[in-house]
């Protein structure tokens, strides 16, 4: 099945773009979305989270709390999976959020390429 001009905009995404991407989205992801795109992109670039003793859960503050189980829910996941499947949920998000890129002169000449 060939894959339509609109779809190559966003698909053959590298991670550091899909992560640069993930900024640009013109409407917010659900909290559910964000904290497994976190999850996923902590383990790719640190891998497992470490023990309490080191990095203790983050008292009274609910959204570092949620942060750290998603994060310890990536334990012993592989590296290169995760950047793999940061990327395809970023190109999903991109489909269904949309990316909103301002054009300017200098962005215009500076890069040659929107992929």
């Amino acid at each position: 099945m060939p894959i339509s001009e609109l779809e190559k905009k966003w698909t053959g995404l590298t991670f550091e773009i899909a992560a640069e991407e993930m900024r640009r989205l013109k409407s917010e992801p659900t909290d559910r979305e964000r904290l497994k795109l976190y999850a996923l992109y902590k383990q790719a670039l640190h891998g497992d989270i470490p023990n309490e003793d080191v990095y203790p859960v983050p008292a009274g503050d609910e959204v570092g709390r949620k942060k750290y189980a998603a994060w310890k829910s990536q334990k012993g996941a592989n590296s290169e999976k995760c950047r793999a499947d940061y990327v395809a949920i970023a190109e999903e998000m991109i489909k269904k959020y949309g990316r909103n890129i301002v054009r300017c002169k200098w962005n215009s000449e500076v890069w040659s390429v929107d992929y």
